[in-house]
């Protein structure tokens, strides 16, 4: 029997240009730092399908998932339009 294992490697990727001077800019409000890493944290959900983060998300929330881990996983379901299938 030939079974296929798929890992997910979240590495984190170099600050452009843009993100640097508004890193630099004074906002240092540490929710805001946080909102725009778990952003950029949910773009590296990008390779998942949409199906396949949906079940990621149910069944973090089921094993009772880490609420970081969780609030990612919301990030990327937001960010792909996908709230609406999360009730389905």
């Amino acid at each position: 029997m030939n079974q296929h294992t798929h890992s997910l490697h979240l590495v984190p990727r170099p600050l452009s240009a843009s993100e640097m001077n508004s890193a630099n800019s004074g906002n240092d409000d540490p929710s805001h730092m946080i909102a725009r890493n778990l952003k950029d944290k949910a773009s590296l959900l990008r390779p998942l399908k949409d199906e396949h983060l949906l079940e990621v998300y149910r069944e973090a929330k089921k094993m009772n998932l880490s609420s970081e881990f969780i609030e990612l996983l919301e990030d990327a379901i937001e960010l792909r339009n996908l709230e609406h299938r999360l009730k389905a």
